[in-house]
Protein backbone atom coordinates (compact mmCIF):
# COMPACT_ATOMS: atom_id res chain seq x y z
CA UNK A 1 0.00 0.00 0.00
CA UNK A 2 1.47 3.31 -1.08
CA UNK A 3 0.77 6.43 0.97
CA UNK A 4 1.87 10.04 0.84
CA UNK A 5 1.33 13.33 2.62
CA UNK A 6 2.47 16.84 1.79
CA UNK A 7 2.60 20.29 3.35
CA UNK A 8 3.81 23.81 2.63
CA UNK A 9 5.37 25.99 5.34
CA UNK A 10 6.08 29.68 4.80
CA UNK A 11 9.75 30.52 5.52
CA UNK A 12 9.75 34.16 4.40
CA UNK A 13 12.22 36.08 6.59
CA UNK A 14 11.57 39.44 8.23
CA UNK A 15 12.64 42.47 6.23
CA UNK A 16 16.18 43.62 6.81
CA UNK A 17 17.92 40.24 6.61
CA UNK A 18 20.79 40.00 4.12
CA UNK A 19 20.16 38.08 0.90
CA UNK A 20 22.23 35.18 -0.39
CA UNK A 21 24.07 34.54 -3.61
CA UNK A 22 25.65 37.77 -4.87
CA UNK A 23 28.83 39.33 -3.53
CA UNK A 24 27.99 42.65 -5.20
CA UNK A 25 24.68 43.00 -3.30
CA UNK A 26 25.72 45.16 -0.36
CA UNK A 27 22.26 46.11 0.95
CA UNK A 28 19.86 43.89 2.95
CA UNK A 29 16.36 42.99 1.84
CA UNK A 30 13.91 45.87 1.58
CA UNK A 31 10.70 44.15 0.50
CA UNK A 32 8.82 40.93 -0.27
CA UNK A 33 7.74 40.33 -3.85
CA UNK A 34 6.45 36.81 -3.24
CA UNK A 35 6.67 34.55 -0.21
CA UNK A 36 9.10 31.64 -0.02
CA UNK A 37 8.33 28.17 1.32
CA UNK A 38 9.54 24.81 2.51
CA UNK A 39 7.49 22.31 0.53
CA UNK A 40 7.47 18.84 2.09
CA UNK A 41 6.58 15.36 0.88
CA UNK A 42 6.60 12.09 2.84
CA UNK A 43 6.00 8.98 0.74
CA UNK A 44 6.27 5.29 1.50
CA UNK A 45 4.86 1.79 1.59
CA UNK A 46 4.03 1.55 5.30
CA UNK A 47 7.50 0.25 6.16
CA UNK A 48 9.96 2.52 4.37
CA UNK A 49 9.51 6.23 3.73
CA UNK A 50 11.29 8.93 1.83
CA UNK A 51 11.03 12.48 3.16
CA UNK A 52 11.78 15.31 0.73
CA UNK A 53 11.95 19.03 1.44
CA UNK A 54 12.25 21.61 -1.32
CA UNK A 55 13.49 24.94 0.08
CA UNK A 56 13.24 28.30 -1.71
CA UNK A 57 16.79 29.01 -0.52
CA UNK A 58 20.31 29.11 -1.94
CA UNK A 59 21.50 26.09 0.01
CA UNK A 60 20.66 23.75 2.85
CA UNK A 61 23.58 23.65 5.27
CA UNK A 62 24.82 20.45 6.91
CA UNK A 63 23.85 21.84 10.32
CA UNK A 64 20.30 22.57 9.12
CA UNK A 65 19.93 19.10 7.60
CA UNK A 66 21.25 17.33 10.69
CA UNK A 67 18.85 19.22 12.96
CA UNK A 68 15.89 18.37 10.73
CA UNK A 69 16.92 14.72 10.46
CA UNK A 70 17.30 14.34 14.23
CA UNK A 71 13.93 15.92 14.88
CA UNK A 72 12.16 13.76 12.29
CA UNK A 73 13.85 10.58 13.49
CA UNK A 74 12.90 11.29 17.11
CA UNK A 75 9.36 12.44 16.32
CA UNK A 76 8.37 9.93 13.65
CA UNK A 77 10.88 7.09 13.89
CA UNK A 78 12.00 7.55 10.28
CA UNK A 79 15.54 6.77 9.19
CA UNK A 80 17.77 9.84 9.06
CA UNK A 81 19.33 8.86 5.74
CA UNK A 82 15.87 8.78 4.13
CA UNK A 83 15.40 12.51 4.75
CA UNK A 84 16.64 14.82 1.96
CA UNK A 85 16.69 18.58 2.56
CA UNK A 86 17.11 20.19 -0.85
CA UNK A 87 17.46 23.83 -1.89
CA UNK A 88 16.36 25.16 -5.27
CA UNK A 89 19.46 27.42 -5.23
CA UNK A 90 17.46 30.63 -5.08
CA UNK A 91 19.58 33.81 -5.16
CA UNK A 92 16.66 35.98 -4.00
CA UNK A 93 16.22 34.48 -0.55
CA UNK A 94 17.74 35.11 2.88
CA UNK A 95 21.39 34.42 3.58
CA UNK A 96 21.74 30.91 5.02
CA UNK A 97 25.39 30.35 4.07
CA UNK A 98 26.77 33.88 4.51
CA UNK A 99 27.36 34.56 0.83
CA UNK A 100 26.51 38.25 1.14
CA UNK A 101 28.26 41.58 1.51
CA UNK A 102 25.66 43.49 3.54
CA UNK A 103 27.35 44.89 6.61
CA UNK A 104 24.27 46.34 8.31
CA UNK A 105 21.24 44.07 8.69
CA UNK A 106 18.72 42.69 11.17
CA UNK A 107 17.13 39.46 12.38
CA UNK A 108 19.35 36.91 10.59
CA UNK A 109 20.42 34.92 13.66
CA UNK A 110 16.84 34.77 14.94
CA UNK A 111 15.66 33.56 11.54
CA UNK A 112 18.30 30.85 11.23
CA UNK A 113 17.52 29.61 14.73
CA UNK A 114 13.85 28.98 13.97
CA UNK A 115 14.32 27.70 10.39
CA UNK A 116 15.07 24.02 11.26
CA UNK A 117 11.95 23.89 13.44
CA UNK A 118 9.78 25.31 10.67
CA UNK A 119 11.05 22.71 8.21
CA UNK A 120 10.67 19.88 10.72
CA UNK A 121 7.11 20.92 11.50
CA UNK A 122 6.34 20.81 7.77
CA UNK A 123 7.59 17.23 7.50
CA UNK A 124 5.66 16.19 10.61
CA UNK A 125 2.51 17.75 9.15
CA UNK A 126 3.12 15.94 5.86
CA UNK A 127 3.57 12.61 7.64
CA UNK A 128 0.43 13.16 9.71
CA UNK A 129 -1.64 13.89 6.59
CA UNK A 130 -0.53 10.85 4.59
CA UNK A 131 -3.17 8.74 2.83
CA UNK A 132 -3.30 6.08 0.17
CA UNK A 133 -2.11 7.26 -3.21
CA UNK A 134 -1.52 6.29 -6.79
CA UNK A 135 1.68 7.38 -8.52
CA UNK A 136 2.55 8.27 -12.10
CA UNK A 137 5.39 10.11 -13.81
CA UNK A 138 6.64 11.24 -17.19
CA UNK A 139 8.99 13.59 -18.95
CA UNK A 140 8.83 16.47 -21.38
CA UNK A 141 10.97 19.21 -22.88
CA UNK A 142 11.28 22.98 -22.38
CA UNK A 143 13.63 24.53 -24.94
CA UNK A 144 14.91 28.05 -25.33
CA UNK A 145 14.92 29.15 -21.69
CA UNK A 146 18.44 28.11 -20.62
CA UNK A 147 22.03 28.63 -21.77
CA UNK A 148 25.41 27.16 -20.86
CA UNK A 149 26.98 30.25 -19.37
CA UNK A 150 30.57 29.10 -19.89
CA UNK A 151 29.99 28.08 -23.53
CA UNK A 152 26.85 29.92 -24.66
CA UNK A 153 26.96 28.68 -28.27
CA UNK A 154 28.24 25.10 -28.03
CA UNK A 155 27.89 24.12 -24.37
CA UNK A 156 25.55 21.40 -23.11
CA UNK A 157 22.15 22.12 -21.57
CA UNK A 158 19.51 19.78 -20.13
CA UNK A 159 16.04 20.71 -21.40
CA UNK A 160 14.26 17.75 -19.80
CA UNK A 161 11.33 18.27 -17.44
CA UNK A 162 10.47 15.29 -15.23
CA UNK A 163 7.24 15.38 -13.25
CA UNK A 164 5.79 12.93 -10.71
CA UNK A 165 2.14 12.82 -9.65
CA UNK A 166 0.96 11.56 -6.25
CA UNK A 167 -2.85 11.48 -6.28
CA UNK A 168 -5.35 10.19 -3.77
CA UNK A 169 -7.81 7.46 -4.66
CA UNK A 170 -10.30 10.08 -5.84
CA UNK A 171 -7.78 11.42 -8.34
CA UNK A 172 -6.98 14.65 -6.47
CA UNK A 173 -3.35 15.77 -6.49
CA UNK A 174 -1.65 15.28 -3.14
CA UNK A 175 1.79 16.34 -4.32
CA UNK A 176 3.91 16.72 -7.42
CA UNK A 177 7.65 16.69 -8.02
CA UNK A 178 9.02 18.80 -10.88
CA UNK A 179 12.67 18.51 -11.93
CA UNK A 180 14.38 21.01 -14.27
CA UNK A 181 17.97 22.21 -14.66
CA UNK A 182 18.84 25.90 -14.37
CA UNK A 183 20.36 28.35 -11.89
CA UNK A 184 17.64 30.30 -10.06
CA UNK A 185 19.13 33.63 -11.10
CA UNK A 186 16.51 35.24 -13.29
CA UNK A 187 16.74 38.05 -10.74
CA UNK A 188 20.11 39.70 -10.22
CA UNK A 189 22.06 41.42 -7.47
CA UNK A 190 20.06 44.61 -8.02
CA UNK A 191 16.96 42.88 -6.64
CA UNK A 192 16.44 43.57 -2.93
CA UNK A 193 13.01 41.92 -2.63
CA UNK A 194 12.56 38.40 -1.30
CA UNK A 195 11.28 36.07 -4.03
CA UNK A 196 11.26 32.42 -5.00
CA UNK A 197 12.53 33.38 -8.49
CA UNK A 198 11.38 31.09 -11.33
CA UNK A 199 11.25 27.86 -9.19
CA UNK A 200 8.68 29.49 -6.92
CA UNK A 201 6.50 30.23 -9.95
CA UNK A 202 6.86 26.68 -11.26
CA UNK A 203 5.34 25.45 -8.00
CA UNK A 204 2.68 28.16 -7.94
CA UNK A 205 1.61 27.34 -11.50
CA UNK A 206 1.03 23.68 -10.69
CA UNK A 207 -0.61 24.38 -7.33
CA UNK A 208 -3.06 26.95 -8.73
CA UNK A 209 -4.27 24.60 -11.47
CA UNK A 210 -4.08 21.20 -9.75
CA UNK A 211 -4.10 21.98 -6.03
CA UNK A 212 -1.82 19.92 -3.82
CA UNK A 213 1.80 20.77 -3.04
CA UNK A 214 4.40 21.01 -5.82
CA UNK A 215 8.07 20.50 -4.94
CA UNK A 216 10.54 21.95 -7.44
CA UNK A 217 13.86 20.07 -7.55
CA UNK A 218 16.74 21.64 -9.45
CA UNK A 219 19.14 19.49 -11.46
CA UNK A 220 22.84 19.62 -12.37
CA UNK A 221 22.74 23.35 -13.02
CA UNK A 222 26.30 24.46 -12.14
CA UNK A 223 27.01 25.99 -15.56
CA UNK A 224 23.42 26.65 -16.68
CA UNK A 225 21.79 30.10 -16.55
CA UNK A 226 18.36 31.41 -17.56
CA UNK A 227 18.04 32.65 -21.14
CA UNK A 228 15.41 35.28 -20.45
CA UNK A 229 14.60 38.33 -22.58
CA UNK A 230 17.43 40.92 -22.65
CA UNK A 231 20.08 38.27 -21.88
CA UNK A 232 23.30 39.20 -23.71
CA UNK A 233 25.20 36.07 -24.80
CA UNK A 234 28.41 38.08 -24.58
CA UNK A 235 27.63 38.81 -20.90
CA UNK A 236 25.70 35.77 -19.75
CA UNK A 237 26.69 36.20 -16.10
CA UNK A 238 25.11 39.66 -16.01
CA UNK A 239 21.71 39.17 -14.37
CA UNK A 240 20.74 42.76 -13.55
CA UNK A 241 18.62 42.58 -16.71
CA UNK A 242 16.28 40.07 -15.03
CA UNK A 243 12.75 41.18 -14.18
CA UNK A 244 10.02 39.70 -12.02
CA UNK A 245 7.87 39.25 -15.11
CA UNK A 246 10.67 37.12 -16.60
CA UNK A 247 10.73 34.89 -13.52
CA UNK A 248 6.95 34.54 -13.68
CA UNK A 249 6.97 33.65 -17.39
CA UNK A 250 9.79 31.13 -17.05
CA UNK A 251 8.05 29.51 -14.08
CA UNK A 252 4.78 29.30 -16.00
CA UNK A 253 6.45 27.74 -19.05
CA UNK A 254 8.12 25.00 -17.00
CA UNK A 255 5.04 24.60 -14.81
CA UNK A 256 2.87 24.37 -17.91
CA UNK A 257 4.99 21.54 -19.29
CA UNK A 258 4.79 19.83 -15.90
CA UNK A 259 1.00 20.16 -15.94
CA UNK A 260 0.87 18.51 -19.34
CA UNK A 261 2.90 15.58 -17.98
CA UNK A 262 0.89 15.35 -14.74
CA UNK A 263 -2.36 15.22 -16.66
CA UNK A 264 -1.10 12.69 -19.20
CA UNK A 265 0.45 10.10 -16.91
CA UNK A 266 -1.37 6.96 -15.82
CA UNK A 267 -1.19 6.48 -12.05
CA UNK A 268 -1.04 3.15 -10.23
CA UNK A 269 -1.16 1.87 -6.66
CA UNK A 270 1.00 -1.13 -7.49
CA UNK A 271 4.35 0.66 -7.80
CA UNK A 272 7.54 -0.69 -6.25
CA UNK A 273 9.46 1.57 -3.89
CA UNK A 274 13.01 1.40 -2.55
CA UNK A 275 15.77 3.58 -1.08
CA UNK A 276 19.54 3.59 -1.01
CA UNK A 277 22.23 5.87 0.39
CA UNK A 278 26.00 5.88 0.02
CA UNK A 279 28.83 8.10 1.17
CA UNK A 280 31.19 9.79 -1.29
CA UNK A 281 34.62 10.90 -0.06
CA UNK A 282 35.64 14.09 -1.87
CA UNK A 283 39.13 15.48 -1.53
CA UNK A 284 39.08 19.23 -0.97
CA UNK A 285 41.42 21.83 -2.40
CA UNK A 286 44.08 23.12 0.03
CA UNK A 287 42.45 25.85 2.09
CA UNK A 288 44.24 28.83 3.65
CA UNK A 289 43.44 29.41 7.31
CA UNK A 290 42.25 32.74 8.69
CA UNK A 291 42.36 34.00 12.26
CA UNK A 292 39.71 36.16 13.92
CA UNK A 293 42.25 38.98 14.11
CA UNK A 294 42.81 38.78 10.35
CA UNK A 295 39.08 39.04 9.62
CA UNK A 296 38.65 41.93 12.07
CA UNK A 297 41.55 43.75 10.40
CA UNK A 298 39.88 43.38 7.01
CA UNK A 299 36.58 44.65 8.41
CA UNK A 300 38.33 47.72 9.79
CA UNK A 301 39.88 48.44 6.37
CA UNK A 302 36.49 48.07 4.70
CA UNK A 303 35.05 50.91 6.77
CA UNK A 304 37.36 53.44 5.11
CA UNK A 305 37.62 51.84 1.66
CA UNK A 306 35.50 52.62 -1.40
CA UNK A 307 34.99 51.54 -4.98
CA UNK A 308 37.05 48.68 -6.36
CA UNK A 309 39.19 48.49 -3.22
CA UNK A 310 36.08 47.96 -1.08
CA UNK A 311 34.86 45.20 -3.43
CA UNK A 312 38.21 43.41 -3.15
CA UNK A 313 38.12 43.62 0.65
CA UNK A 314 34.55 42.30 0.75
CA UNK A 315 35.65 39.29 -1.32
CA UNK A 316 38.54 38.65 1.06
CA UNK A 317 36.22 38.84 4.09
CA UNK A 318 33.67 36.52 2.49
CA UNK A 319 36.40 34.07 1.47
CA UNK A 320 37.92 34.08 4.95
CA UNK A 321 34.60 33.46 6.69
CA UNK A 322 33.43 30.79 4.26
CA UNK A 323 36.69 28.85 4.19
CA UNK A 324 36.89 28.95 7.99
CA UNK A 325 33.49 27.25 8.13
CA UNK A 326 34.58 24.62 5.60
CA UNK A 327 37.83 23.91 7.46
CA UNK A 328 35.89 23.42 10.69
CA UNK A 329 33.43 21.07 8.94
CA UNK A 330 36.11 19.02 7.20
CA UNK A 331 39.35 19.34 9.19
CA UNK A 332 40.86 16.30 7.45
CA UNK A 333 40.56 17.93 4.03
CA UNK A 334 38.07 15.29 2.88
CA UNK A 335 34.32 15.85 2.69
CA UNK A 336 32.20 12.75 3.27
CA UNK A 337 28.84 13.53 1.73
CA UNK A 338 25.56 11.68 1.19
CA UNK A 339 24.37 10.51 -2.20
CA UNK A 340 20.76 9.40 -1.77
CA UNK A 341 18.65 7.37 -4.15
CA UNK A 342 14.92 6.67 -4.37
CA UNK A 343 13.18 4.35 -6.81
CA UNK A 344 9.48 4.60 -7.57
CA UNK A 345 8.59 2.01 -10.17
CA UNK A 346 10.74 2.80 -13.21
CA UNK A 347 11.64 6.27 -11.91
CA UNK A 348 15.02 6.91 -10.28
CA UNK A 349 15.75 9.96 -8.10
CA UNK A 350 19.36 10.70 -7.12
CA UNK A 351 20.01 13.56 -4.68
CA UNK A 352 23.55 14.94 -4.47
CA UNK A 353 25.22 17.89 -2.78
CA UNK A 354 26.64 20.86 -4.64
CA UNK A 355 26.20 22.59 -7.96
CA UNK A 356 27.11 19.87 -10.43
CA UNK A 357 27.96 20.86 -13.98
CA UNK A 358 25.34 19.76 -16.46
CA UNK A 359 27.56 17.19 -18.20
CA UNK A 360 27.95 15.35 -14.89
CA UNK A 361 24.18 15.21 -14.54
CA UNK A 362 23.85 13.87 -18.07
CA UNK A 363 26.41 11.16 -17.25
CA UNK A 364 24.32 10.08 -14.26
CA UNK A 365 21.14 10.03 -16.36
CA UNK A 366 22.84 7.89 -19.00
CA UNK A 367 23.34 5.03 -16.52
CA UNK A 368 19.66 4.00 -16.44
CA UNK A 369 17.78 3.30 -19.68
CA UNK A 370 14.37 2.03 -18.56
CA UNK A 371 12.77 5.21 -17.24
CA UNK A 372 13.41 8.79 -16.16
CA UNK A 373 16.29 9.66 -13.83
CA UNK A 374 15.93 12.80 -11.75
CA UNK A 375 19.32 14.27 -10.87
CA UNK A 376 18.81 16.63 -7.94
CA UNK A 377 21.50 19.08 -6.81
CA UNK A 378 22.04 21.20 -3.69
CA UNK A 379 20.96 18.39 -1.36
CA UNK A 380 21.70 18.37 2.36
CA UNK A 381 24.80 20.59 2.60
CA UNK A 382 27.02 23.29 1.13
CA UNK A 383 29.62 22.00 -1.31
CA UNK A 384 29.98 24.71 -3.95
CA UNK A 385 30.51 24.05 -7.63
CA UNK A 386 31.37 20.54 -8.82
CA UNK A 387 32.91 20.97 -12.29
CA UNK A 388 34.01 18.44 -14.88
CA UNK A 389 37.73 17.77 -15.19
CA UNK A 390 37.63 19.46 -18.59
CA UNK A 391 36.23 22.62 -16.98
CA UNK A 392 38.95 22.58 -14.32
CA UNK A 393 41.57 22.58 -17.07
CA UNK A 394 39.79 25.46 -18.83
CA UNK A 395 39.73 27.60 -15.67
CA UNK A 396 37.18 30.28 -14.83
CA UNK A 397 35.06 31.48 -11.93
CA UNK A 398 33.33 28.19 -11.10
CA UNK A 399 36.51 26.13 -10.64
CA UNK A 400 38.31 28.36 -8.11
CA UNK A 401 37.96 28.78 -4.31
CA UNK A 402 35.90 29.85 -2.48
CA UNK A 403 33.05 28.80 -4.81
CA UNK A 404 34.74 25.53 -5.82
CA UNK A 405 36.01 23.43 -2.91
CA UNK A 406 36.55 19.98 -4.41
CA UNK A 407 39.60 18.74 -6.28
CA UNK A 408 39.40 18.01 -10.01
CA UNK A 409 38.25 14.40 -9.58
CA UNK A 410 35.32 15.36 -7.32
CA UNK A 411 32.76 15.27 -10.13
CA UNK A 412 33.95 11.84 -11.25
CA UNK A 413 33.64 10.51 -7.69
CA UNK A 414 30.07 11.80 -7.37
CA UNK A 415 29.06 10.31 -10.73
CA UNK A 416 30.53 6.92 -9.78
CA UNK A 417 28.77 7.01 -6.41
CA UNK A 418 25.49 7.95 -8.07
CA UNK A 419 25.88 5.00 -10.45
CA UNK A 420 26.49 2.70 -7.47
CA UNK A 421 23.33 4.01 -5.78
CA UNK A 422 21.35 3.37 -8.97
CA UNK A 423 22.74 -0.18 -9.09
CA UNK A 424 21.62 -0.67 -5.48
CA UNK A 425 18.10 0.46 -6.35
CA UNK A 426 17.90 -1.82 -9.37
CA UNK A 427 18.94 -4.83 -7.32
CA UNK A 428 16.24 -4.34 -4.67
Amino acid sequence: MLEAGASKIKITPPLGVPMDGYLSRTEPSTGIHDHIYARCLVFGDGENYMSLVSLDLLYATRDLTEKVRRTISNALGLKEDSVAVIAVHNHSGPSVVGFHSAQQYRFLNDYLEILPNLISSGLIEAFSSKRRVRVGFGRGIVRGWTVNRRKPIVGSVDDEVIAVRFEDLSGRLVSALVNFTCHAVVLGANNLHISGDYPGYVSRTVERIEGGICLFLNGAFGDINPLTPNTDLNRVYERSIGRFEDAIRMGRVIGGEALKILNSTLCSESVTFSLSSRKAALKLKPMPTFTTDHIEDLEAKLKVASGKEADEIRLKILTARFLSVICNLFPSGVAEVDVQGFRIGDLIIVALPGELFVDLGLMIKARYKFGPTMVVGCANEVLGYVPTEEAVDEGGYEVLPPVCLVEREGGKVLVETAHAVINDLLEK
